[in-house]
């Protein structure tokens, strides 16, 4: 996995978590003010949002902050989800994808 991250720079991406701001790339939340957004309340609707339309970055982030199960948790869950983001996530998180919940939308 480290693979994926090494065209980018991690240490100013962890000290981006350690300031306890919100640490994504703002273009993706266009919809609610970021000031509002409480990473943990709000978990769904982040991992829903980086996953379809995050850079390596915020993909970064994600995995930083949240836990495989968390994020798994969030996936199966999620019914926004398009089919490049629905196969990205089953082969990556290791899911099967008749687990995915938006599966059965775009079959």
């Amino acid at each position: 996995m480290n693979t994926y991250f090494d065209f980018i720079n991690t240490q100013v991406l962890d000290s981006k978590i350690n300031t306890g701001l919100f640490p994504f790339s703002k273009y993706l939340f266009w919809d609610a003010p970021v000031e509002t957004i409480d990473l943990q309340q709000h978990k769904n609707y982040i991992i829903e949002r980086v996953l379809s339309r995050g850079f390596l970055t915020d993909f970064y982030l994600l995995l930083k902050l949240y836990s495989n199960t968390e994020i798994t948790a969030a996936i199966k869950s999620s019914k926004i989800l398009d089919k490049k983001t629905i196969n990205f996530c089953s082969h990556f998180f290791k899911i099967n994808i008749k687990e995915l919940h938006v599966a059965s939308y775009h079959s």
